[in-house]
């Protein structure tokens, strides 16, 4: 039977009351009114459009604008989840520790037994896998490196990166154990066709994770590039192919689109237009270096999911508007 206006609406108030001042549950509230779930619920969606409840957020530490940008951010490019950490007043430094601190925060949430996980290299995720606690609970996981290796330091050694992560969970490691950078590309291709090197490199598609460092923009005139094993007639030709970033040493442009260079095959390396066959690719980076790398980075749509920090974020989006205009 029909619920009669004046009955209705008194049912609507009890249902707010209850709902709002008296914290029952919605379940308790239908045993209450003598009404089912679903009838309750209509009721209640009812109540929200006639304006009979209305809800204020009260943002006590000022993080509403945050979660604004990063629900701009994630509509527009697509994203499954994205982080945003507010940086202000941080130098360089504070910037990379922040934002390694909150990937550790994001990678511990979600860490599975069992799981198959890839890592490349640099500052921000060397500093996140140092920032993970040890946690021996979580086991038979098999952690693999997605590029070889650079002489320059640790942060540029992803097998140091899986290996510390192996140390703090258990598991296994899987390394591809080459340099990053061959002198030729036949060497590079029979490296690539190594056993061990291509069963890593076929393997890494059915990755449960997969954390990806972004690469700073190549600049004019300068003799290096980060900590890569580039001379500056290496990095002219990046600037003038237009790189504004890259993941595993793949140098893209501001659309996304893999850069023509004489790295190409001369990179060992997944093939980050593989990226998308990855269950869960996670970029984790920012600074002032990186406002065109990250904007790059998504337009490739190379990323589910991205952490960084909120004044690199805020730039970006105005660069990708005034990008947007152009066309």
């Amino acid at each position: 039977m029909p619920i009669q206006q004046d009955q209705r609406y008194y049912l609507k108030l009890k249902a707010l009351y209850y709902l709002y001042e008296k914290n029952y549950t919605q379940t308790d509230i239908a045993k209450l009114l003598g009404i089912s779930r679903v009838t309750l619920g209509k009721l209640l969606d009812e109540a929200r459009r006639e304006g009979m409840v209305k809800i204020e957020i009260v943002d006590v530490r000022g993080s509403m604008r945050l979660l604004k940008l990063e629900e701009q951010i994630r509509r527009r490019f697509g994203l499954k989840d994205i982080k945003l950490v507010d940086c202000q007043n941080l130098d360089r430094e504070g910037i990379l520790r922040r934002i390694a601190s909150e990937g550790a925060a994001y990678f511990q949430a979600q860490l599975r037994d069992g799981m198959k996980i890839g890592f490349t290299w640099g500052r921000t995720l060397f500093q996140m896998v140092k920032d993970l606690p040890e946690n021996h609970s979580i086991g038979n996981l098999d952690v693999y490196t997605l590029l070889g290796g650079s002489a320059s330091n640790a942060a540029f050694q992803p097998n140091i990166i899986a290996q510390t992560v192996v140390q703090k969970y258990s598991g296994s490691t899987h390394i591809i154990t080459a340099p990053f950078m061959c002198q030729s590309a036949n060497l590079c291709q029979a490296i690539k066709k190594e056993p061990q090197i291509a069963e890593i490199l076929s393997a890494v598609a059915g990755l449960d994770l997969t954390m990806v460092g972004i690469g700073e923009e190549p600049v004019r005139g300068t003799q290096v590039l980060s900590d890569y094993p580039f001379d500056g007639a290496v990095i002219e030709e990046l600037v003038d192919a237009g790189a504004v970033g890259d993941i595993c040493g793949n140098f893209f442009d501001i659309h996304g689109i893999p850069c023509q260079t004489s790295l190409n095959n001369r990179i060992v390396s997944i093939d980050i237009r593989d990226l998308p066959r990855h269950k869960k690719v996670i970029g984790v980076g920012g600074g002032p270096g990186k406002v065109r790398s990250l904007l790059g980075a998504l337009n490739g749509r190379y990323l589910d999911v991205l952490i960084t920090d909120y004044q690199t974020a805020e730039k970006m989006m105005v660069l990708a508007d005034g990008e947007e205009g152009k066309k």
